[in-house]
């Protein structure tokens, strides 16, 4: 309850220094007429542009303008940002999966070591064009030492080539016996650096950029409970409870080069080609005398230490023509992508290591009617392995519909490990995906809704799962099912009030048709609520978002999750209770600067009791966060 009052009397605070930062601003800029009535600042969000490598290549006109709103700026940790649709281990920075399906990114070799995919791909890389140097700092200082950095810089070296980079670090400190301040459970460092450039006619242009991360999580493998007693949901949330795991570590290099150009002969035709250039490093270590006795069921060494290592490394040239025929745009290309996947540990068996060679062809097509009404689709396919995906896209004011099916290589993780906890060798049938969703949309001045549905089918599915061996024996190992098919009828909701207030809300009610094997395991009922009030003060010079966000989802069983192969998994003995999750917010911005305030979990200010987004391990507890963001153009 101590917490929740120094929020309040935080957000007092901000609230009484905004308003007089806010009129102070605003005497200052009425005096400063009187000086000089013909000083202006020239630069600013409009004159720093920045565009995605997807805009050249569909030949798009495009510049996005700098986001300065505040609507939801206080959303910044993976799983809210993207709506609770991800399963995390209660900690930011910790692994994470979809809960719903998720088709991969290829349908030719992955590592299959995913669970930090949302980290790597939190971003698009923006391509920029300034008028003078930009530069924008975005910091969070959340409580119980977690922070979260962000730094961004670009500048025109001339008006015809671009150059930047973004660093982003990471830094959480554990939930779980916490010893001082710095005693991380999460860290991450990432950077790229990027560069644009094109001739003098814009006949040949260039993007290209260089991307790394680096991180490292603690794995605790949940809490620790050493009584026989029946064990109640606040046990997790108490003060003295354990971890599991004490010296266990799993982290991940990531690393990209990616090169992008074209020319162009006429508007329409043109030619590219495109290479890509990546490498994955993930790695568990341990040292098993550290740990509880029976935490590790299967030891395949008697070595005091784990140093599990797999390594992948892609190689993709993609060579192409593309081109606008009035308002439709084509694309025809062939590329090569050469893989290979190593596995290093202290574990006398044979290697599993693999090389090979991809051959795709495929193309995209888009047709822009009007700024309402596109139409869009890709084919893609692999002749050899006979793997495809089909994907099309109808967008309308009214309605938009999608529709995409792909057969796809089963990842290395699920065909071929070799660890010191766990070990398999086995041959799945190719996965089938199909997914089709789509919405209907009304919008008014008052009301916006917009009803849909998903269907997705599955065939020859890839899981983990639990088997109930004996203790001794490794129970967790890769399955296939031939068929699982789910829906879910969806809807989002807007409504204003009285100008500024707003009630928006999002559900999803999920219906699984067949389950074969209990692959699948997703929440009957979700549901994402905010009511929030809106406005601008001080003629212009305070915007402010401030409100209530609610996160419910009922009760199910949910994936558990194995620190040693970074895989959750299906489990069938432990439910995750529902439990609301109730955050109180207050953003605000005042001339280039935007600042949140954020109570976290209410409720268990008053229940002493929190959520489980894993089976044994606990969610954020109740705790206070800020942020600021500020934007330097000069």
């Amino acid at each position: 309850m101590l917490n929740f009052r120094h929020f309040l009397l935080l957000m007092a605070l901000v609230l009484a220094a905004s308003a007089a930062h806010a009129q102070e601003e605003e005497g200052a800029r009425k005096r400063s007429r009187i000086i000089d009535d013909s000083t202006k600042q020239v630069y600013g969000p409009t004159t720093s542009r920045y565009y995605y490598e997807e805009d050249v290549f569909y030949n798009r006109e495009r510049f996005h303008v700098m986001d300065t709103l505040i609507k939801n700026f206080h959303r910044y940790s993976y799983t809210e940002s993207n709506a609770y649709l991800y399963q995390d281990l209660g900690v930011i920075g910790t692994s994470l999966r979809p809960i719903f399906y998720h088709s991969p990114n290829t349908i030719g070799a992955r590592s299959g070591m995913d669970t930090y995919q949302l980290i790597w791909d939190t971003e698009e890389v923006r391509y920029f064009d300034t008028k003078s140097p930009y530069s924008n700092m975005h910091v969070i200082l959340g409580g119980g030492g977690r922070s979260m950095t962000r730094v961004n810089f670009s500048r025109n070296i001339n008006p015809r080539w671009n150059f930047g980079m973004v660093y982003r670090g990471l830094f959480i400190d554990k939930q779980i016996q916490r010893r001082n301040k710095g005693d991380r459970v999460a860290r991450g460092i990432y950077y790229h650096f990027y560069t644009a450039y094109q001739n003098k006619d814009s006949t040949y242009r260039l993007m290209a950029n260089i991307r790394r991360n680096y991180h490292q999580v603690d794995e605790f493998g949940g809490v620790r409970f050493t009584t026989d007693d029946e064990i109640q949901l606040e046990d997790y949330f108490r003060n003295n409870i354990q971890p599991n795991l004490i010296s266990a570590e799993s982290n991940e290099l990531r690393q990209q080069i990616h090169l992008f150009h074209q020319y162009t002969f006429a508007r329409g035709f043109q030619v590219y080609h495109q290479l890509d250039r990546d490498k994955q490093k993930s790695r568990f270590v341990d040292v098993i005398s550290q740990e509880p006795e029976n935490y590790w069921q299967y030891v395949r060494t008697e070595a005091d230490s784990t140093n599990d290592l797999i390594t992948f490394r892609t190689l993709r040239n993609e060579a192409g023509i593309k081109g606008n025929l009035l308002k439709l745009f084509y694309n025809g290309y062939a590329a090569f992508r050469n893989y290979e996947v190593a596995y290093n540990n202290n574990i006398p068996s044979p290697r599993k290591d693999r090389t090979g060679v991809e051959t795709f062809v495929g193309g995209r097509m888009s047709l822009q009617l009007d700024s309402l009404t596109a139409v869009t689709g890709t084919a893609e396919l692999m002749p050899i392995e006979g793997n495809y995906r089909i994907e099309g896209r109808i967008r309308t004011k009214w309605f938009e519909a999608t529709g995409r099916q792909m057969r796809y290589t089963p990842a290395f993780a699920q065909l071929n490990y070799a660890g010191n906890h766990h070990e398999w060798a086995v041959d799945f049938d190719n996965p089938v995906s199909t997914e089709l969703n789509g919405y209907i949309h009304y919008r008014s001045s008052w009301l916006n809704i917009s009803p849909g549905v998903t269907l997705t089918r599955l065939r020859n599915f890839i899981f983990f799962r639990q088997f109930d061996f004996p203790a001794t024996e490794q129970q967790i190992f890769p399955s296939q099912a031939a068929n699982n098919i789910y829906t879910t009828p969806e809807l989002r909701l807007s409504i204003t009030m009285l100008r500024h207030i707003q009630l928006s809300s999002r559900i999803l009610y999920t219906r699984i048709l067949e389950n074969n094997d209990n692959a699948l395991q997703i929440p009957e009922l979700m549901v994402n609520t905010q009511l929030s009030y809106e406005n601008i003060f001080f003629n212009g010079n305070l915007d402010m978002h401030a409100g209530v966000d609610l996160h419910w989802q009922s009760d199910y069983t949910a994936l558990g999750y194995n620190p040693a192969i970074r895989q959750f998994y299906v489990q069938n003995t432990f439910v995750n209770p529902a439990f609301p999750l109730v955050d109180v917010f207050f953003n605000a911005k005042i001339k280039r600067g935007r600042i949140f305030i954020k109570y976290n979990n209410l409720l268990q200010a008053f229940t002493n009791s929190g959520y489980l987004p894993t089976p044994g391990y606990p969610g954020q507890r109740n705790i206070i966060d800020f942020g600021f963001d500020w934007s330097f153009y000069d």
